[in-house]
């Protein structure tokens, strides 16, 4: 049920506001667990961030800011592809106009196709992120410890239900019926 009232809102492409206090709270409830802040539930529910932070309260959710920043780094990172994807794009069109450029059979095409290459290779350039050795350490670092925190979850989560023991060994059918004998 949890990505489906997400779903449904981004689906209806406008803001579509819940009519009753028992809607609202069901939807605050289902996109503040999706990871989704306290803003961005009013803008797409329609409802005021005041009222947001109102019924929330009431019903016990609270704002995680890590499932928030990590929603908004998921979110930087689909953006930061989608602006390669077009860099990518600007590039191939970049070819095709140093064809016509080389293709030319006056100088009017000439200096239209080198206007078509100077705009396109400023563009591309402008939406080919800038790589440093500091944002690649610091990437790194991030996923490494969203790694180590996840995969600490997961070991919690295997003890908890019985598969591993405390040190991470698997526990076996046969140490399970050989317990219970």
């Amino acid at each position: 049920m949890g990505d489906e009232v997400g779903t449904e809102l981004e689906k209806a492409g406008e803001l579509r506001p819940v009519s009753t206090r028992a809607e609202m709270a069901t939807a605050i409830q289902v996109l503040a667990e999706q990871g989704i802040g306290r803003n961005e539930i009013a803008r797409r529910t329609g409802i005021s961030n005041t009222t947001v932070t109102e019924i929330a309260q009431a019903i016990g959710v609270t704002f995680d800011r890590s499932k928030t920043e990590q929603a908004l780094k998921a979110r930087l990172t689909d953006l930061k592809l989608a602006q390669m994807g077009v860099a990518e794009g600007l590039t191939e069109d970049l070819t095709h106009a140093r064809f016509m450029l080389r293709t030319a059979a006056n100088r009017r095409d000439l200096a239209f196709a080198a206007k078509t290459i100077s705009d396109l290779a400023r563009s591309a350039q402008a939406l080919t992120p800038e790589m440093s050795d500091a944002n690649n350490v610091e990437d790194a670092k991030d996923f490494l410890t969203d790694l180590h925190r996840g995969l600490g979850e997961f070991r919690d989560h295997m003890v908890k239900t019985g598969q591993w023991d405390e040190q991470g060994n698997e526990i076996t059918q046969e140490e399970t019926q050989d317990d219970e004998s």
